[in-house]
């Protein structure tokens, strides 16, 4: 027990004292400076190719329109309807204030992921001597092929943000890490912006939960880095982790109030309510009557459902109408029954549908306690049914999203990909497409056929046919830089079972590695759960931090390989640094 105390002690002390860091300030690196100056240009200039692609897609870019639109008019999301809070509120706001400050929309997102990378450069930063590793650091991490992909960012999908957000949180959570030791002030600024950071990035799309496990890891290393483990710093290190719980709790709490303000109940998701999963998550696990893996809710189901609930009864023509959607993969059911509310005239306002929506479900709830249906023992929720026949499924799709992430397989633009996207809104909605994105419309549509010249084309294709090459220069050298950066970690990591110190460079890699794994494991069990093909879009966040990991670990490792200590601030030196 002694020697299991004192192994504990040591490792904690080691702990404590963090990374060596080298005291410089950015602007002597007039190199660096220069080189991210011009890589950002080069890219512009290359992404420029991209024009905007208006469809018509009610559930999806021409919802973010429309919201941007209502909230540029001063009408926050605009009035009800069973759409208004059925996305996250974050990707309409950046849609105004890119247009607000007059940058056309998908500028503004290569703008947005070209400052994280630079993000990620002032956050390492101290840990090079020369200025090398983090050139080819952000050169790697800037020409993110998920960010130069016509298909993807050349719509209006909110991808164009969850990218950049995901990287730029991870930065300042390892930012933070590194500036354990810094004054309180500073402290409290950069946790000021992992609070900003994690508030934006949760209210942007509904799958948040992955980076829960990488904030906790945080959370516990930053409680011992450059820490004494005494009362008085331990209190400060709270104090810090407090500002991002505070920050996050009152961006939540001034969502909830406009809500209130314009719709009458403090909601900002609707499909997070109770009343919502009560209602749906009820019909969901109505149990033997077809519904399944494939189709979650089954025709039987419904009707079973009409039988029982006087107020599901109520949906019946409207559902009838829609029976064909049943066939549809199981993402789409939760629209269907959404606009059968709506078109019934329950949800005219938002606390009709919450009611209309409780009644539901307590009417299906109810008859599952008494026996007229037979239905899966859990709380009604949204989230697929779990049975005991899919843990068959797991491995093989958790193996295959772990081998489309890693292979950036998923990426299949060509340089003539942009003459088969065309642009399918109606004329009335593509008006609002150009003038809230100022973007250019991809040719070829049908309301407004642009010819063009000669030149303008050849450019616009060997732009693409670039963007394309620098694609499959990374499907082919990432799967083998991310095993060479996992071999890495784990020769890191035996140092620490040799009595060595535990570091910075360990653990910001478990961070990350952490979020990848987390999200993979969620889009596991979702697949296992349902065999939809919606997966894709979830998963792109995970492309820019298999680039963040294997920026960080293998740079890391050859400096450790080298013993470069020398000519690197010692822990005391570091207050000096960041003053710097």
């Amino acid at each position: 027990m002694r020697k299991i105390a004192h192994h504990l002690s040591s490792l904690l002390a080691s702990i404590s004292r963090g990374p060596c860091l080298r005291p410089t300030r950015l602007i002597d690196n007039k190199f660096l400076i220069c080189w991210v100056t011009l890589l950002i240009i080069l890219r512009l200039w290359l992404v420029e190719a991209i024009d905007l692609i208006a469809t018509y897609a009610p559930y999806d870019e021409q919802l973010f329109i429309s919201l941007a639109k209502h909230i540029l008019n001063g009408q926050w999301l605009g009035p009800y309807d069973q759409l208004t809070l059925a996305k996250g509120p974050g990707y309409p706001i950046f849609i105004a204030l890119a247009h607000l400050t007059g940058i056309p929309l998908l500028t503004a997102e290569q703008l947005l992921y070209s400052a994280a990378c630079v993000l990620i450069v002032v956050v390492l930063r101290p840990l090079f001597r020369t200025q090398w590793p983090l050139a080819l650091i952000f050169l790697f991490l800037l020409f993110n092929p998920f960010m130069l992909s016509y298909s993807a960012m050349g719509r209006v999908f909110r991808l164009g943000i969850y990218m950049p957000l995901t990287l730029c949180l991870f930065g300042l959570l390892l930012g933070l890490l590194l500036r354990g030791a810094a004054s309180l002030r500073r402290r409290f600024l950069w946790a000021l912006m992992v609070g900003l950071c994690f508030s934006y990035l949760w209210y942007t799309r509904e799958e948040g939960v992955w980076l829960l496990p990488s904030m906790i890891l945080f959370s516990l290393y930053f409680m011992l880095i450059y820490s004494d483990l005494s009362w008085a710093e331990t209190s400060k290190r709270l104090s810090s982790l407090a500002v991002i719980a505070v920050v996050f709790f009152s961006t939540t709490l001034v969502l909830k109030e406009l809500s209130r303000s314009y719709y009458g109940a403090p909601v900002i998701n609707e499909l997070k309510t109770v009343e919502f999963n009560s209602a749906l998550g009820g019909l969901m696990n109505i149990e033997g009557l077809g519904s399944g893996r494939f189709f979650p809710v089954s025709a039987a189901s419904q009707d079973a459902a009409f039988s029982v609930s006087p107020s599901m009864a109520l949906l019946k023509p409207y559902l009838y109408e829609a029976t064909h959607a049943l066939e549809y993969p199981p993402a789409y059911y939760i629209w269907i029954f959404r606009n059968a509310v709506y078109q019934s005239g329950h949800g005219a306002t938002l606390t009709e549908a919450l009611a209309f929506y409780a009644a539901i479900g307590r009417e299906i709830q109810a008859a599952c306690a008494g026996g007229a249906l037979s239905c899966n023992p859990r709380r009604p929720s949204i989230r697929p049914v779990w049975k005991a026949e899919y843990f068959a499924f797991v491995p093989g799709a958790f193996w295959d999203i772990w081998v489309q992430a890693l292979t950036f397989s998923h990426f299949t633009d060509d340089q003539d990909e942009y003459l088969e996207w065309n642009s399918t809104a109606p004329a009335e909605v593509a008006i609002d497409y150009q003038l809230i994105t100022r973007e250019l419309l991809a040719p070829g549509h049908k309301h407004h056929i642009r010819r063009l010249p000669q030149f303008y084309q050849r450019m616009k294709t060997e732009k693409l046919r670039i963007l394309t090459d620098i694609a499959v220069v990374y499907q082919h050298i990432v799967p083998s830089l991310f095993v060479f950066a996992l071999v890495a970690h784990l020769v890191l990591g035996g140092k620490v079972l040799r009595g060595r110190r535990m570091g910075f460079e360990i653990v910001s890699g478990l961070i990350v590695l952490t979020g990848i794994l987390a999200l993979i494991t969620i889009l596991t069990y979702v697949k296992s759960a349902t065999l939809t093909w919606t997966i894709n879009r979830p998963l792109f966040p995970v492309y820019p931090l298999i680039l963040l990991y294997i920026s960080l670990m293998l740079p890391l490792f050859f400096r450790s390989l080298a013993g470069d200590q020398e000519g690197y601030a010692q822990m005391d030196d570091y207050a000096a640094w960041h003053q710097s």
